[in-house]
């Protein structure tokens, strides 16, 4: 009676260990990549950008050609001041970054740009699909993970 039941062959649970180990291994690793441990004083911690939502959505442009622009709202909510921006555009056939230095968004106030400085070529970079804002502080720290995005891309109003 006991010759009849049967089990699961070793090569099968060795194959199910292995499978188990590496899930849980990646559970752990994702876990640990978002813990930020060795960095206390991590100088972008207090840095917050937003974007300012209008009639014309989020980001809006204008122009033709090599002669289009980009106009933004940006909304400086954090406690630190910001006194930069790169800002990456994405096209449907390429990026495009254009950096603004000497800036200053103090916080709690507005930085609006609808002057026609920001450039973009519309033939070169294809119809934008969204804007990346990458907040600058005290000189040359550059803040990537307190980006962020704007997708909804309007034609400026005029």
């Amino acid at each position: 009676m006991l010759s009849k039941k049967r089990g699961v062959s070793p090569l099968i649970a060795t194959i199910l260990l292995i499978a188990f180990a590496v899930a849980l291994g990646s559970v752990v690793m994702n876990w640990g990549l978002n813990l930020q441990i060795g960095q206390p004083n991590d100088p972008c911690s207090k840095t917050e950008i937003k974007i300012r939502e209008t009639d014309s959505g989020q980001v809006c442009y204008g122009g033709f050609g090599s002669s289009s622009y980009i106009n933004f709202i940006l909304d400086n909510p954090g406690s630190d001041e910001i006194t930069g921006l790169a800002i990456w555009i994405v096209g449907d056939r390429g990026t495009s970054l254009v950096e603004l230095d000497g800036l200053s968004i103090k916080p709690g106030e507005l930085y609006e740009r609808d002057d026609r400085d920001i450039k973009y070529d519309l033939g070169t970079y294809g119809n934008i699909k969204e804007v990346q804002f990458i907040p600058k502080i005290s000189g040359s720290n550059i803040c990537p993970k307190k980006a962020i995005k704007g997708t909804k891309i309007r034609i400026c109003s005029q």
